[in-house]
Protein backbone atom coordinates (compact mmCIF):
# COMPACT_ATOMS: atom_id res chain seq x y z
CA UNK A 1 0.00 0.00 0.00
CA UNK A 2 3.20 2.21 1.10
CA UNK A 3 4.57 1.59 -2.46
CA UNK A 4 1.35 2.64 -4.26
CA UNK A 5 1.14 5.54 -2.64
CA UNK A 6 4.40 6.60 -3.79
CA UNK A 7 3.80 5.88 -7.03
CA UNK A 8 0.25 7.98 -7.14
CA UNK A 9 2.15 10.62 -5.80
CA UNK A 10 4.81 10.42 -8.25
CA UNK A 11 1.95 10.57 -11.07
CA UNK A 12 0.55 13.51 -9.79
CA UNK A 13 3.38 15.22 -9.88
CA UNK A 14 4.41 14.61 -12.74
CA UNK A 15 1.31 15.64 -14.46
CA UNK A 16 0.73 19.10 -12.43
CA UNK A 17 3.42 21.18 -11.80
CA UNK A 18 2.71 24.52 -10.17
CA UNK A 19 2.12 26.61 -13.35
CA UNK A 20 -1.48 24.22 -13.67
CA UNK A 21 -0.67 22.60 -17.29
CA UNK A 22 -3.90 21.99 -19.33
CA UNK A 23 -4.45 18.85 -19.84
CA UNK A 24 -6.71 18.28 -23.42
CA UNK A 25 -8.14 15.35 -23.74
CA UNK A 26 -10.12 14.17 -27.50
CA UNK A 27 -11.22 11.26 -27.88
CA UNK A 28 -13.97 9.89 -30.70
CA UNK A 29 -14.59 10.05 -34.57
CA UNK A 30 -15.89 12.98 -36.47
CA UNK A 31 -19.46 13.41 -36.00
CA UNK A 32 -21.74 16.67 -36.39
CA UNK A 33 -19.78 19.07 -33.55
CA UNK A 34 -16.95 18.32 -36.46
CA UNK A 35 -18.97 19.78 -39.31
CA UNK A 36 -19.86 23.02 -37.20
CA UNK A 37 -16.60 23.43 -36.63
CA UNK A 38 -16.15 23.49 -40.48
CA UNK A 39 -19.07 25.49 -40.69
CA UNK A 40 -17.44 28.22 -38.20
CA UNK A 41 -14.17 27.85 -40.02
CA UNK A 42 -15.51 28.69 -43.59
CA UNK A 43 -17.12 32.03 -42.29
CA UNK A 44 -14.35 33.05 -40.12
CA UNK A 45 -10.79 31.51 -41.35
CA UNK A 46 -8.81 30.81 -37.96
CA UNK A 47 -12.00 30.68 -36.08
CA UNK A 48 -11.79 27.00 -34.73
CA UNK A 49 -8.46 25.14 -34.23
CA UNK A 50 -8.22 21.36 -36.02
CA UNK A 51 -8.85 19.97 -32.52
CA UNK A 52 -6.06 17.00 -31.84
CA UNK A 53 -7.84 13.74 -31.77
CA UNK A 54 -6.44 10.85 -29.62
CA UNK A 55 -7.39 7.27 -27.99
CA UNK A 56 -8.04 8.33 -25.01
CA UNK A 57 -11.73 8.41 -23.68
CA UNK A 58 -10.40 10.22 -20.29
CA UNK A 59 -7.66 12.43 -18.72
CA UNK A 60 -5.64 11.99 -15.85
CA UNK A 61 -7.35 12.25 -13.26
CA UNK A 62 -5.78 13.39 -10.12
CA UNK A 63 -6.42 16.16 -6.74
CA UNK A 64 -4.63 19.46 -6.73
CA UNK A 65 -4.57 21.29 -3.09
CA UNK A 66 -4.53 24.80 -3.63
CA UNK A 67 -6.02 27.24 -0.35
CA UNK A 68 -7.78 27.48 1.38
CA UNK A 69 -9.54 24.21 -0.11
CA UNK A 70 -9.11 20.76 -1.82
CA UNK A 71 -9.62 21.17 -5.56
CA UNK A 72 -10.88 18.19 -6.87
CA UNK A 73 -10.28 18.30 -10.35
CA UNK A 74 -11.00 14.65 -10.94
CA UNK A 75 -14.30 15.06 -9.11
CA UNK A 76 -15.37 17.89 -11.33
CA UNK A 77 -14.29 15.97 -15.00
CA UNK A 78 -16.34 13.09 -14.02
CA UNK A 79 -19.45 15.23 -12.80
CA UNK A 80 -19.28 17.05 -16.09
CA UNK A 81 -18.87 13.88 -17.95
CA UNK A 82 -21.69 12.04 -16.03
CA UNK A 83 -23.88 15.07 -16.63
CA UNK A 84 -22.58 14.50 -20.75
CA UNK A 85 -24.32 10.92 -20.32
CA UNK A 86 -27.33 11.74 -18.44
CA UNK A 87 -28.21 14.31 -20.87
CA UNK A 88 -27.34 12.43 -24.11
CA UNK A 89 -24.60 15.36 -25.31
CA UNK A 90 -21.37 13.50 -27.43
CA UNK A 91 -19.58 16.36 -28.33
CA UNK A 92 -18.22 19.12 -25.53
CA UNK A 93 -15.43 20.63 -24.04
CA UNK A 94 -14.69 21.82 -20.07
CA UNK A 95 -12.08 23.93 -18.38
CA UNK A 96 -11.46 24.45 -15.00
CA UNK A 97 -9.11 27.23 -13.37
CA UNK A 98 -8.45 29.81 -10.86
CA UNK A 99 -6.22 32.70 -10.21
CA UNK A 100 -6.17 33.45 -14.10
CA UNK A 101 -4.14 30.10 -14.34
CA UNK A 102 -5.82 27.42 -16.66
CA UNK A 103 -5.44 24.38 -14.27
CA UNK A 104 -6.88 21.46 -16.49
CA UNK A 105 -9.21 21.25 -19.83
CA UNK A 106 -10.95 18.08 -21.66
CA UNK A 107 -13.09 17.39 -24.52
CA UNK A 108 -14.95 14.73 -25.91
CA UNK A 109 -15.26 15.36 -29.74
CA UNK A 110 -14.05 18.78 -29.02
CA UNK A 111 -10.91 20.18 -27.94
CA UNK A 112 -10.86 23.02 -25.14
CA UNK A 113 -8.81 25.26 -27.38
CA UNK A 114 -11.25 25.73 -29.94
CA UNK A 115 -13.58 28.35 -30.67
CA UNK A 116 -17.25 27.75 -30.41
CA UNK A 117 -20.50 30.14 -30.02
CA UNK A 118 -21.20 30.91 -26.72
CA UNK A 119 -24.44 32.79 -27.55
CA UNK A 120 -25.58 34.61 -24.31
CA UNK A 121 -22.75 34.67 -22.21
CA UNK A 122 -21.16 37.22 -25.23
CA UNK A 123 -23.71 39.57 -22.62
CA UNK A 124 -20.80 39.57 -19.65
CA UNK A 125 -18.19 40.82 -22.56
CA UNK A 126 -20.39 43.52 -23.65
CA UNK A 127 -21.13 44.68 -20.24
CA UNK A 128 -17.48 44.94 -19.23
CA UNK A 129 -16.84 46.44 -22.50
CA UNK A 130 -19.48 48.76 -22.03
CA UNK A 131 -17.90 49.75 -18.37
CA UNK A 132 -14.55 50.23 -19.47
CA UNK A 133 -15.74 52.29 -22.26
CA UNK A 134 -17.76 54.34 -19.55
CA UNK A 135 -14.77 55.39 -17.45
CA UNK A 136 -13.26 57.52 -20.44
CA UNK A 137 -16.39 59.70 -20.89
CA UNK A 138 -19.28 61.92 -18.76
CA UNK A 139 -21.60 59.04 -18.90
CA UNK A 140 -22.10 56.46 -16.05
CA UNK A 141 -24.55 53.39 -15.44
CA UNK A 142 -26.54 55.52 -14.55
CA UNK A 143 -27.37 57.88 -17.54
CA UNK A 144 -30.43 57.34 -19.84
CA UNK A 145 -30.67 57.01 -23.31
CA UNK A 146 -31.96 60.40 -23.33
CA UNK A 147 -28.48 61.12 -21.95
CA UNK A 148 -26.95 59.84 -24.91
CA UNK A 149 -29.69 60.82 -27.62
CA UNK A 150 -26.96 63.20 -29.21
CA UNK A 151 -25.13 59.92 -29.49
CA UNK A 152 -27.21 57.83 -30.40
CA UNK A 153 -28.95 60.20 -32.64
CA UNK A 154 -25.48 60.26 -34.82
CA UNK A 155 -25.82 56.70 -35.44
CA UNK A 156 -29.12 57.15 -36.64
CA UNK A 157 -30.56 55.25 -33.40
CA UNK A 158 -32.42 58.08 -31.61
CA UNK A 159 -34.70 56.80 -29.09
CA UNK A 160 -38.16 57.53 -28.60
CA UNK A 161 -39.52 59.46 -25.61
CA UNK A 162 -39.68 56.05 -23.66
CA UNK A 163 -36.76 54.38 -24.17
CA UNK A 164 -35.00 57.80 -23.33
CA UNK A 165 -35.89 57.80 -19.65
CA UNK A 166 -33.92 53.98 -19.57
CA UNK A 167 -30.66 54.11 -17.93
CA UNK A 168 -27.51 51.71 -19.29
CA UNK A 169 -27.72 50.25 -15.55
CA UNK A 170 -31.53 49.53 -16.84
CA UNK A 171 -30.70 47.72 -19.89
CA UNK A 172 -28.03 45.79 -17.97
CA UNK A 173 -29.92 44.34 -15.57
CA UNK A 174 -32.88 43.49 -17.69
CA UNK A 175 -35.20 45.97 -15.95
CA UNK A 176 -36.05 47.88 -18.92
CA UNK A 177 -39.91 46.32 -20.38
CA UNK A 178 -38.14 45.47 -23.89
CA UNK A 179 -39.30 41.68 -24.67
CA UNK A 180 -36.81 38.81 -24.64
CA UNK A 181 -36.76 38.86 -28.83
CA UNK A 182 -38.65 41.49 -30.67
CA UNK A 183 -41.66 39.75 -32.22
CA UNK A 184 -40.96 38.33 -35.24
CA UNK A 185 -37.79 39.01 -35.79
CA UNK A 186 -36.23 35.88 -33.75
CA UNK A 187 -37.70 33.66 -36.66
CA UNK A 188 -35.05 35.45 -39.00
CA UNK A 189 -32.34 34.18 -36.56
CA UNK A 190 -30.64 31.84 -39.05
CA UNK A 191 -31.12 34.08 -42.23
CA UNK A 192 -29.29 36.65 -40.13
CA UNK A 193 -30.96 39.29 -42.60
CA UNK A 194 -33.05 41.02 -39.14
CA UNK A 195 -31.88 38.84 -35.94
CA UNK A 196 -28.84 41.06 -35.82
CA UNK A 197 -27.70 43.98 -32.86
CA UNK A 198 -27.84 46.83 -35.38
CA UNK A 199 -31.53 46.43 -36.54
CA UNK A 200 -32.98 45.26 -33.08
CA UNK A 201 -31.45 48.38 -31.51
CA UNK A 202 -32.66 50.42 -34.08
CA UNK A 203 -35.90 48.81 -34.22
CA UNK A 204 -36.47 48.69 -30.12
CA UNK A 205 -35.35 52.33 -30.05
CA UNK A 206 -37.21 53.74 -32.93
CA UNK A 207 -40.58 51.86 -32.56
CA UNK A 208 -42.32 52.72 -28.83
CA UNK A 209 -44.91 49.44 -29.29
CA UNK A 210 -41.69 47.10 -28.13
CA UNK A 211 -41.67 48.69 -24.81
CA UNK A 212 -43.59 47.14 -22.42
CA UNK A 213 -47.25 49.19 -21.30
CA UNK A 214 -47.32 48.03 -17.73
CA UNK A 215 -43.36 47.89 -17.20
CA UNK A 216 -43.17 44.20 -17.24
CA UNK A 217 -39.11 43.69 -17.32
CA UNK A 218 -38.00 39.99 -18.73
CA UNK A 219 -34.67 38.37 -19.52
CA UNK A 220 -33.89 40.36 -23.04
CA UNK A 221 -31.75 40.05 -25.70
CA UNK A 222 -32.87 43.60 -26.85
CA UNK A 223 -31.21 44.85 -24.21
CA UNK A 224 -28.30 44.03 -24.77
CA UNK A 225 -28.59 44.79 -28.61
CA UNK A 226 -29.14 48.12 -27.20
CA UNK A 227 -25.78 48.08 -25.07
CA UNK A 228 -23.70 46.83 -28.19
CA UNK A 229 -24.94 49.69 -30.05
CA UNK A 230 -24.22 52.23 -27.38
CA UNK A 231 -20.30 50.47 -27.54
CA UNK A 232 -20.43 51.77 -31.33
CA UNK A 233 -21.64 54.80 -30.85
CA UNK A 234 -19.07 55.94 -28.24
CA UNK A 235 -16.33 54.29 -29.36
CA UNK A 236 -16.93 55.56 -33.28
CA UNK A 237 -15.91 51.46 -34.38
CA UNK A 238 -17.41 48.31 -34.98
CA UNK A 239 -18.84 46.31 -31.73
CA UNK A 240 -15.76 43.53 -31.89
CA UNK A 241 -12.95 45.96 -32.85
CA UNK A 242 -14.02 48.23 -29.76
CA UNK A 243 -14.58 45.33 -27.45
CA UNK A 244 -11.99 42.85 -28.50
CA UNK A 245 -8.56 45.13 -27.55
CA UNK A 246 -10.25 46.29 -24.33
CA UNK A 247 -11.78 43.37 -22.79
CA UNK A 248 -10.46 39.72 -24.28
CA UNK A 249 -6.90 40.79 -24.96
CA UNK A 250 -6.24 41.79 -21.70
CA UNK A 251 -7.53 38.76 -20.22
CA UNK A 252 -5.32 36.46 -22.41
CA UNK A 253 -8.54 35.38 -24.15
CA UNK A 254 -6.91 36.23 -27.85
CA UNK A 255 -8.60 33.21 -29.57
CA UNK A 256 -12.07 34.97 -29.04
CA UNK A 257 -13.39 36.83 -31.65
CA UNK A 258 -17.21 37.89 -33.12
CA UNK A 259 -17.43 34.74 -35.58
CA UNK A 260 -19.51 31.90 -37.08
CA UNK A 261 -22.77 32.31 -38.78
CA UNK A 262 -24.12 34.40 -35.75
CA UNK A 263 -21.82 36.79 -35.79
CA UNK A 264 -24.13 39.61 -36.46
CA UNK A 265 -25.99 39.31 -33.14
CA UNK A 266 -22.73 40.90 -31.61
CA UNK A 267 -22.98 42.00 -28.14
CA UNK A 268 -26.10 39.88 -27.09
CA UNK A 269 -25.04 36.50 -28.94
CA UNK A 270 -22.18 37.09 -31.34
CA UNK A 271 -19.39 35.43 -29.47
CA UNK A 272 -17.36 32.43 -30.34
CA UNK A 273 -14.60 31.24 -28.05
CA UNK A 274 -13.06 28.05 -26.55
CA UNK A 275 -14.25 26.85 -22.97
CA UNK A 276 -10.28 27.58 -21.79
CA UNK A 277 -10.48 31.53 -23.19
CA UNK A 278 -14.10 32.17 -21.62
CA UNK A 279 -12.63 30.75 -18.55
CA UNK A 280 -9.83 33.09 -18.80
CA UNK A 281 -12.21 36.09 -19.53
CA UNK A 282 -14.27 35.00 -16.61
CA UNK A 283 -11.07 34.73 -14.15
CA UNK A 284 -10.09 38.06 -15.50
CA UNK A 285 -13.25 39.99 -14.92
CA UNK A 286 -14.94 38.46 -12.26
CA UNK A 287 -12.15 37.86 -10.00
CA UNK A 288 -12.89 38.03 -6.24
CA UNK A 289 -11.44 41.05 -5.64
CA UNK A 290 -13.21 43.30 -8.47
CA UNK A 291 -15.57 46.12 -7.25
CA UNK A 292 -18.59 44.93 -9.33
CA UNK A 293 -18.04 41.43 -7.44
CA UNK A 294 -17.51 42.36 -3.97
CA UNK A 295 -19.71 44.97 -4.15
CA UNK A 296 -22.53 44.24 -6.60
CA UNK A 297 -25.04 46.53 -5.48
CA UNK A 298 -22.79 49.67 -6.42
CA UNK A 299 -23.11 48.52 -10.14
CA UNK A 300 -26.20 47.58 -11.81
CA UNK A 301 -27.90 45.24 -9.95
CA UNK A 302 -31.19 44.19 -9.60
CA UNK A 303 -31.28 42.23 -6.11
CA UNK A 304 -34.64 40.31 -7.16
CA UNK A 305 -33.36 38.99 -10.15
CA UNK A 306 -29.72 38.40 -8.89
CA UNK A 307 -28.91 39.91 -12.26
CA UNK A 308 -26.08 42.33 -12.80
CA UNK A 309 -23.33 43.23 -15.45
CA UNK A 310 -24.14 40.69 -18.23
CA UNK A 311 -24.04 37.47 -15.52
CA UNK A 312 -26.11 36.17 -12.22
CA UNK A 313 -24.95 36.97 -9.09
CA UNK A 314 -26.06 34.67 -6.31
CA UNK A 315 -25.17 34.45 -2.45
CA UNK A 316 -25.72 31.14 -0.22
CA UNK A 317 -26.13 30.52 3.50
CA UNK A 318 -22.67 30.24 4.01
CA UNK A 319 -21.67 34.13 3.02
CA UNK A 320 -20.16 32.53 -0.67
CA UNK A 321 -21.52 33.73 -4.02
CA UNK A 322 -21.78 32.23 -7.40
CA UNK A 323 -21.69 33.83 -10.43
CA UNK A 324 -22.83 32.48 -13.75
CA UNK A 325 -24.50 32.66 -17.08
CA UNK A 326 -25.86 30.35 -19.66
CA UNK A 327 -26.01 30.15 -23.32
CA UNK A 328 -28.13 28.54 -26.39
CA UNK A 329 -28.00 28.73 -30.14
CA UNK A 330 -31.29 26.58 -31.52
CA UNK A 331 -31.42 25.14 -34.67
CA UNK A 332 -33.23 22.86 -36.64
CA UNK A 333 -30.08 21.87 -37.69
CA UNK A 334 -28.16 19.76 -35.21
CA UNK A 335 -24.67 21.61 -36.62
CA UNK A 336 -25.97 24.71 -35.57
CA UNK A 337 -27.15 23.93 -31.71
CA UNK A 338 -24.33 25.29 -29.46
CA UNK A 339 -24.62 24.90 -25.86
CA UNK A 340 -22.14 26.98 -23.16
CA UNK A 341 -22.03 27.77 -19.65
CA UNK A 342 -19.93 28.85 -16.81
CA UNK A 343 -19.53 29.34 -12.97
CA UNK A 344 -17.54 30.98 -10.91
CA UNK A 345 -17.49 30.82 -7.12
CA UNK A 346 -16.05 33.17 -3.75
CA UNK A 347 -12.87 31.47 -4.11
CA UNK A 348 -12.34 32.01 -7.78
CA UNK A 349 -12.56 28.60 -8.97
CA UNK A 350 -14.03 29.04 -12.76
CA UNK A 351 -15.55 26.59 -14.44
CA UNK A 352 -16.88 26.61 -18.36
CA UNK A 353 -18.31 23.92 -20.87
CA UNK A 354 -19.67 24.15 -24.48
CA UNK A 355 -21.36 21.64 -26.04
CA UNK A 356 -23.45 20.90 -29.62
CA UNK A 357 -27.03 20.50 -28.79
CA UNK A 358 -30.02 22.30 -27.71
CA UNK A 359 -30.99 21.31 -24.25
CA UNK A 360 -34.00 22.43 -21.58
CA UNK A 361 -33.32 24.92 -19.10
CA UNK A 362 -33.60 21.71 -16.27
CA UNK A 363 -30.25 20.59 -17.91
CA UNK A 364 -28.41 23.65 -17.40
CA UNK A 365 -29.69 23.88 -13.90
CA UNK A 366 -28.55 20.73 -13.46
CA UNK A 367 -24.68 21.06 -14.80
CA UNK A 368 -24.86 24.36 -12.06
CA UNK A 369 -25.87 22.53 -9.22
CA UNK A 370 -23.74 19.46 -9.64
CA UNK A 371 -20.58 22.20 -10.11
CA UNK A 372 -21.23 24.12 -8.05
CA UNK A 373 -19.82 21.70 -4.86
CA UNK A 374 -16.53 21.53 -6.91
CA UNK A 375 -15.31 25.15 -6.97
CA UNK A 376 -15.96 25.93 -3.37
Amino acid sequence: MFTMTLLLVAYALGNFSMGGPSIKDVSGVPTEADAAAETLRSIVPGAVSVPAVTDASQSPLSVVTLAPFQFDIAGAEQTWRNWMARHGITAGSFALGIDGEILHSAGQRRSPDAAYPVASLSKAITAMCLGDILTGTEYDWNSTLGDLAPVLDAVNMMPHQGAQLLSLGDLATHSTGFPKNLKGVETAGEGRNLYTQQHIAREALNNPAHLSANGRSAYSNVNYAVLGQVITALSGLAYEDACKPRVMIPAGANGAIVGGRMWATAGFGGWSASAEDYARFVMYWMAPDRPWVTAPADFPYNERKKAGLGVFQSTNKNGGYLIHHTGLWKSKKAERQHGALFLSSETGATFVANWQGSLPKNAYRDLRKALAPHLR
